[in-house]
């Protein structure tokens, strides 16, 4: 007699952990439908604008720091700069 009221704790335990386990698959659910989460694909897209992004401006540093030597090339050979 007392192991069949084992078996019938057994299954209603069961039972609960099943519902417990489906709540937290919703709640889980809930929880994520809320989060701002994008894509895989958008992630990438992303990704790629910014690995663009940051060549060009890479770019453009290599370019300004090149016109700034030509700049301070220019100043100290100028007829003004040698007073």
């Amino acid at each position: 007699m007392g192991e069949d009221k084992l078996q019938k704790l057994l299954a209603e335990l069961q039972q609960q952990g099943t519902v417990i386990t489906g709540d937290l698959r919703d709640a889980l659910a809930v929880a994520l439908g809320k989060l701002p989460l994008v894509s895989q694909r958008e992630f990438d897209t992303q990704a790629e604008i910014l690995k663009r992004t940051r060549e060009k401006l890479a770019r453009l540093e290599a370019q300004v720091e090149l016109l700034e030597q030509k700049l301070a090339e220019q100043e100290k050979d100028s007829p003004t700069s040698r007073q």
